[in-house]
């Protein structure tokens, strides 16, 4: 990490293909940025400011419901996780306490299919 530049697409947890997408640029142009060859524009700055007030809103948005749920044992299912999500579900596990599950448990699982409509279920031919 070279640039601050790169040091912010790090701590948001983005990969330079994913910045170009976000900043609508070219992957050279995010690479130039990311080495310090050429500036980066105002509005590039703005756009991953507000990529960190996204995540900062989701991870809040994940403690209050954790909060309301009388703060329950901290399970995180990472599977299909985009990068915005991780980071949101990072800030949350770094700033609270209790233990922390990642992957669903068997506990998880069978809530689930409690859950689930009883049509849904399969149910054995007899």
């Amino acid at each position: 990490m070279r640039t601050l530049y790169a040091a912010c697409l790090s701590r948001l947890g983005l990969s330079q293909a994913e910045a170009a997408t976000l900043h609508g640029v070219r992957l050279d142009t995010v690479k130039s940025w990311s080495a310090g060859r050429n500036p980066v524009p105002q509005g590039a700055w703005d756009q991953l400011r507000q990529a960190e007030a996204a995540i900062i809103e989701r991870a809040e948005t994940i403690r209050e419901a954790w909060e309301l749920n009388g703060s329950p044992p901290i399970e995180i299912n990472t599977d299909g996780a985009d990068a915005s999500s991780l980071m949101a579900a990072a800030d949350f596990v770094l700033g609270s306490t209790g233990p922390v599950h990642v992957g669903e448990t068997a506990a998880t699982r069978t809530a689930r299919q409690a859950r689930r409509p009883v049509d849904d279920r399969q149910t054995p031919i007899r």
